[in-house]
């Protein structure tokens, strides 16, 4: 066999065998979130259910609503808690972590700051790539909205040219209008004789 196969074959086992680590650490989110609203109690509710009997005569049940709620409420974050777990693929980034934990323990607790330099000095590459990664983002991300702003802008300038013409012709129409009007009053004697003449006959 050789060897880019075997490791590629070793990796896979090694994958594999510490994938049984996932049962375990799910088992131990639930155990946590089912403590989450343990210490709900009754009493909690207690002013409101004084209010409730004073107020509308009511009596509250505290006890099987404080139940109520905490098994709602426990079922809700275990719920976000698996989409969690599925949408962020955490199986296979715990495995990956347990195998290079594994890979790396001969390292462990070594000093690894050769040359006794500060956290910031150390990490000072990775901002800066940081930075300019994000740098990078805001230009990409203004330079689309200045083509949307354009974009928006023509359509103005379009919509605008359009409500002009609109205005125009409502002017000319205005205009033509009047001068109807006009030859309308214009001819208002000579019909009403006419009609008059038509009535005598």
């Amino acid at each position: 066999m050789k060897t880019g196969e075997k490791m590629e074959e070793e990796t896979e086992t090694a994958f594999e065998r510490h994938q049984a680590i996932i049962p375990q650490v799910k088992e131990a989110y639930d155990e946590v979130i089912q403590q989450i609203f343990a210490d709900l109690s009754p009493s909690d509710l207690d002013v409101c259910a004084a209010i409730l009997e004073e107020k509308e005569d009511t009596c509250l049940d505290t006890e099987q609503m404080i139940n109520s709620t905490r098994r709602l409420m426990t079922k809700i974050v275990l719920d976000v808690n698996q989409c969690f777990f599925a949408g962020n693929d955490v199986k296979t980034k715990l495995t990956t972590l347990e195998m290079l934990k594994e890979q790396f323990a001969a390292h462990e607790g070594k000093d690894w700051n050769f040359n006794g330099v500060s956290p910031e000095e150390l990490t000072r590459p990775l901002r800066m790539h940081s930075l300019a990664l994000s740098i990078r983002f805001m230009e990409r991300q203004l330079k689309s909205q200045e083509k949307e702003l354009e974009i928006a802008m023509s359509k103005s300038n379009a919509n605008r040219q359009l409500v002009r013409d609109v205005q125009s012709e409502r002017v000319k129409l205005g205009v033509i209008i009047q001068e109807q009007l006009a030859q309308y009053q214009e001819m208002m004697p000579q019909l009403i004789a006419i009609e008059r003449s038509i009535n005598e006959i």
